[in-house]
């Protein structure tokens, strides 16, 4: 029975994988933590993150959208929502030609208080992204695409 030499492959797929779930700890508990900063209940506050940082992005959220990256159903959303503009944190607006299609906006208050958590984080992110090459961000978004395609999901 012949074996393969170990090239370190192995190792290195390990090294990848504890890597890979070390951010996605340490990015859950800057959520948390940001729930905290702004004096949220947790699922107030990561809720708040997502339409912040959707806003950023340009791509605001809809609250159907903010229910699947939340988990929560359409109810407790709806709750989310109107508890969240309630606070003055974020304003619901129809942008779209379809009236029926509301995008959840955060106020200024509430990139304020990003702000404040995030610091100067962003632009740290972004000098990590500019020393890598085109095609090295190409590989390491095709791979976390990928990843995450394999992760289960609720039905």
């Amino acid at each position: 029975m012949s074996q393969e030499p170990d090239d370190g492959r192995a190792a290195l797929h390990v090294e990848v994988l504890e890597a890979l779930r070390g951010y996605a700890v340490a990015y859950q508990e800057s959520t948390l933590h940001f729930a905290r900063s702004v004096g949220l209940p947790t699922t107030d506050g990561v809720a708040l993150g997502e339409v912040v940082y959707a806003d950023l992005t340009g791509a605001p959220l809809s609250p159907a959208g903010l229910s699947r990256r939340t988990g929560l159903t359409s109810g407790a959303v709806n709750a989310l929502v109107n508890l969240l503009a309630q606070h003055g944190l974020l304003t619901r607006t129809r942008e779209h030609d379809d009236r029926r299609i509301v995008s959840l906006r955060p106020t200024a208050e509430a990139l304020e208080r990003a702000q404040a958590y995030y610091g100067t984080r962003a632009e740290e992110l972004q000098d990590a992204l500019a020393s890598y090459d085109h095609e090295e961000l190409r590989r390491v978004r095709d791979f976390l695409v990928r990843f995450a395609a394999i992760l289960p999901r609720a039905d």
